[in-house]
């Protein structure tokens, strides 16, 4: 049920603020008419819905044009506000990333954040230094949470299959299995499968509020469903795992991605990487709904994403 003000409001033909504003600014119908590009019998019938409208004459005739009530006169001094508003209502603002102090809510996998996120946090150190970025945790499934506007965006490894998203390719991620530096399987030419089995893992919580089973079918996909990695600890916080891998011998099954980061590149380094000719490659995606189609603030970030990140 309308409240009173929108049922007020529902009557009213907006159209009728601007000729009032410029009849009050006027005070001269043959004058207003003419700024309106319309005919001036046409402006007497805009006139007469207004008085109509506001139950006022609104203007009198004189000698020299027309005086407004006390009325107009009231209603003159809201007007520049109404029709400002009316404005920016129908025009979108620009957006300036050099000013703007936007909020983006974005979804990356935890394992891709050096990758992804620092360099795009670094890009608006230096370039939009007063937007802000709120990353949370990757879900299974971030579609409704982007089609509510709790997200913008979702780095995520599955296209969607609704056309009220979009999804833009972000390349292909291959896994490797890293080691820290001075790990002793270094000392091998050609390290094996096998040989990486023989110790034991830290894995990644991929997603928000999920435990990954036994059976992970990312397990069985790259190692088989013969060979099983021993995991010893499964965190979501990416510095733990590295802090426990260069202390122990540990290894650690990510991505061609953990590269791009110099942080991550200084610590731990890949010493096996999965052969996946015969297998299907893992595809990365950004992901947003439709309804952001036409922000600028929006498409800029998305533009940012694909030039600055992978």
């Amino acid at each position: 049920m309308m409240i009173d003000t929108e049922k007020k409001l529902s009557r009213l033909d907006f159209n009728l603020l601007i000729p009032l504003s410029v009849l009050l600014k006027e005070k001269n119908i043959s004058r207003a008419a003419e700024q309106l590009s319309i005919s001036q019998s046409g402006m007497s019938k805009t006139l007469q819905r207004l008085r109509d409208l506001f139950d006022d004459p609104l203007f009198y005739r004189t000698s020299r044009g027309v005086i407004p009530t006390v009325r107009a006169k009231e209603l003159e001094l809201l007007l520049p506000d109404v029709v400002a508003a009316l404005e920016n209502i129908m025009i979108s603002s620009s957006f300036d990333p050099k000013t703007s102090e936007k909020c983006f809510n974005i979804s990356v996998p935890a394992i891709l954040s050096h990758s992804i996120t620092l360099p795009l946090i670094n890009h608006l150190i230096e370039h939009a230094p007063n937007v802000r970025i709120n990353e949370q945790q990757i879900l299974l499934n971030p579609l409704p949470l982007l089609e509510s506007g709790a997200l913008d965006f979702a780095v995520h490894l599955q296209k969607p299959d609704d056309n009220n998203f979009a999804a833009i390719s972000l390349g292909q991620v291959t896994p490797i299995i890293y080691a820290k530096q001075n790990h002793p399987l270094f000392k091998y030419k050609q390290v094996s499968l096998e040989h990486c089995l023989a110790y034991n893992f830290v894995e990644l919580l991929i997603s928000s509020g999920d435990v990954i089973p036994a059976d992970n079918p990312l397990n069985k996909l790259l190692f088989g469903e013969n060979k099983v990695k021993q995991t010893i600890l499964t965190s979501s916080q990416m510095h733990i795992l590295i802090e426990v891998m260069n202390h122990s011998d540990y290894l650690f099954v990510g991505s061609s991605l953990q590269m791009s980061s110099m942080s991550l590149s200084q610590q731990i380094k890949p010493v096996y990487e999965f052969d996946m000719s015969n297998k299907k490659p893992f595809d990365l995606y950004l992901i947003h709904h439709n309804r952001i189609t036409n922000s600028e603030a929006h498409q800029w970030l998305k533009q940012l994403f694909m030039t600055s990140t992978i």
